[in-house]
């Protein structure tokens, strides 16, 4: 009896180990069967859904996104199906519901309707491998011949060299990379950075090449990262320089209107609001009021200005003065003319010095003594 008794315990402590053994591994937060409370069936793991030609970078997202939750094991079989006799067998079976439902969001719905009826998370996983895996060969020619054709164009540098690491990141993924002791793997690998630099570098648009020459005489050749952070500063050293203009703020612009000179845009006398004669084209009087038909004051003088228009006013006025007069004493008649040299010969003699300025009315005569200009064959002075 002691001994069944003691038979007996044994096998129900070793159940209860097996049932504890259970409670831990799903309750471990370390285990592969724990499931977070935030883990539910509606979860997406990745942005960029696959959609079929996006199969090597989409494969890399889940992979890191399943190594994060810890459940990488369910799809690449290394925590294979359980008989439906272990414990745990329930765990296992809503962790590969979760993970089928995670690969069914993060696909495609044309892609996601052909993967509803796998059983294991495993198979769903191998079925995308072998429709949409493409051979090294093809892939690796793709690849080289996108990256023999991409240049910077309309892309700004930032753009251009994403595109480009994505490229290079992928085509090393089918790249095989050499294992050794002997330092000969660093001059493969400082070779394989100097052809990213080149290729970046060739791409660039004819604008960069002043940055580029630069580049290429430091010796030796900076890592890629380092390039593109030269490249990208240029690229802002020019967008600051073609926003340098400061537009003039309104205050600054009423102040300099405010304090313009008289004749500028933001005086109050313009040329256009002076006056111009009709008749002689001078500015600053009417024609109603123009001295050359009303006649000049008495002692009239003609003002030097430092212009040349304004100089030579004073031969327009006395070739008008000398027209005007010839035309006032050709119209005299021989009793008119008789009687207008009694007059001036009378006040010649009681005037003491020559008229030097042009009167206000009648003719005008510069020197009795010397000419006269009533051109009449008995004039007195001709």
């Amino acid at each position: 009896m002691a001994r069944g008794g003691s038979t007996n315990g044994g096998r129900g402590s070793q159940g209860s180990l097996i049932q504890n053994g259970e409670v831990r591994a799903i309750e471990d937060s370390t285990s592969p069967y724990f499931l977070h409370n935030g883990d539910h069936p509606g979860l997406i793991l990745v942005t960029n859904l696959l959609r079929g030609s996006n199969y090597h970078t989409w494969r890399r997202a889940m992979l890191m996104a399943l190594t994060a939750k810890n459940k990488l094991g369910f799809v690449d079989g290394t925590i294979p199906r359980p008989l439906s006799t272990d414990l745990l067998f329930p765990a296992w079976t809503r962790c590969n519901s979760m993970i089928s439902s995670w690969i069914i969001n993060s696909v495609n719905r044309d892609i996601a309707d052909s993967l509803l009826y796998h059983d294991s998370a495993y198979e769903i996983w191998n079925d995308l491998c072998d429709r949409f895996n493409q051979g090294n060969g093809p892939r690796v020619f793709q690849i080289k011949r996108q990256l023999c054709g991409l240049v910077q164009g309309s892309l700004d540098v930032s753009s251009y060299f994403t595109t480009l690491k994505v490229l290079w990141d992928e085509l090393k993924e089918f790249q095989p990379v050499p294992v050794c002791q002997c330092g000969g793997l660093r001059v493969w690998s400082d070779h394989q950075h100097k052809e990213y630099v080149l290729h970046f570098l060739m791409g660039l648009n004819e604008s960069y090449a002043q940055i580029r020459g630069q580049i290429l005489m430091m010796e030796p050749l900076p890592a890629i990262n380092k390039v593109f952070s030269l490249v990208i500063q240029e690229e802002r050293h020019r967008n600051i320089g073609g926003n340098s203009a400061i537009p003039v703020s309104e205050p600054l612009a009423f102040g300099s209107n405010y304090n313009a000179p008289t004749g500028s845009s933001g005086g109050s006398k313009t040329k256009r609001d002076k006056v111009t004669c009709t008749h002689c084209g001078f500015i600053g009087h009417t024609k109603d009021k123009c001295y050359r038909l009303v006649g000049y004051p008495p002692g009239w003088r003609v003002k030097s200005k430092t212009s040349n228009s304004m100089a030579n006013n004073s031969e327009v006025i006395n070739q008008v003065n000398a027209n005007s007069t010839d035309q006032a004493v050709s119209s005299l008649t021989n009793d008119q003319c008789q009687q207008l040299i009694q007059l001036l010969s009378t006040q010649l003699a009681s005037a003491s010095s020559i008229v030097t300025g042009p009167p206000s009315t009648g003719p005008y005569i510069s020197n009795f003594t010397d000419q006269c200009y009533c051109h009449f064959p008995e004039c007195y002075f001709s």
